[in-house]
């Protein structure tokens, strides 16, 4: 089995998509996650790619709110999902991120109202989705970034409550180690429908810095032969876990985090392939 790794282009702040790509190369990694910036041309941001042989292995979304009990605000985010997925076509992406609007932790008041409005904006980006046979990954968040989603099993019960066969679960080690009692049973239980894995330590730095079983999720992988992506997504120590800027260095921190994260993924990895 082979095996794509990555990291989320975000992570790396305000800097040029092209400096982002060229640290992307130097750490070493098969392709990244990219940012759904539709005034980016996508053809153009292919061609940057291509030039750091970088693959798309996923689409982050901008931060909007598809389960708003205001019209507007819903039908608007929901607009901005079907713009991304033709976005993403033309870039050449098979898979997008879907999720809720980040920072927004509370609903209206009606928790079957907030269930019912996600259930349908859900439903209409996973028709285009299927229509462009692009692969859609709802992010599980936690609790203190989005109010709806935020453990596996809420997830899958929206991919029964969806029903489309291109809709999966995108699983991140750093927001399960706050909300499944178990991140790796969770793996586990997603099974067949782990569209896309997130990797961070507890505390969101490199493999190593915090409390987090990595090895041993990265063992549940292989039990329920998940093929995907193994895409790392951490962020330099300091506060403010909405920005990627922690200080002058925070990138030179952050590749470091990335480079020897790498290493330690594919050595669990590759043992698990080779056996």
């Amino acid at each position: 089995m082979s095996r794509d790794y990555g990291l989320c282009l975000w992570s790396f702040g305000d800097i040029s998509v092209e400096d982002k790509c060229k640290i992307a190369k130097e750490i070493g990694v098969d392709g990244v996650e990219v940012q759904g910036d539709l005034t980016q041309d996508p053809k153009e941001l292919a061609n940057i790619l291509s030039g750091y042989e970088l693959k798309v292995l996923s689409v982050t979304p901008d931060n909007v709110d598809i389960s708003s009990a205001n019209e507007d605000t819903r039908l608007k985010a929901v607009k901005y999902f079907i713009d991304l997925l033709d976005w993403a076509s033309d870039l050449g992406a098979h898979r997008i991120c879907l999720h809720g609007d980040v920072g927004k932790t509370a609903g209206c008041g009606d928790l079957d109202k907030d269930w019912q409005l996600l259930v349908e904006s859900s439903k209409t980006v996973l028709e285009k989705a299927e229509a462009l046979n692009i692969e859609v990954v709802f992010e599980v968040l936690n609790r203190y970034e989005n109010h709806q989603i935020v453990t596996g099993q809420e997830a899958l019960k929206l991919i029964d409550a969806v029903n489309s066969p291109n809709l999966f679960v995108l699983l991140d080690a750093y927001h399960m180690n706050i909300e499944e009692a178990d991140p790796i049973d969770a793996l586990r239980e997603a099974g067949s429908k782990l569209g896309v894995y997130h990797v961070a330590d507890s505390n969101r730095q490199a493999i190593g810095n915090g409390h987090a079983n990595i090895k041993g999720q990265i063992e549940a992988l292989h039990e329920i032969n998940y093929t995907g992506p193994i895409i790392m997504e951490m962020m330099a120590e300091g506060p403010n876990p909405f920005t990627a800027v922690k200080g002058e260095d925070y990138l030179q921190v952050l590749t470091n985090y990335y480079k020897t994260s790498l290493e330690k993924l594919k050595a669990w990895d590759h043992s698990k392939i080779v056996s």
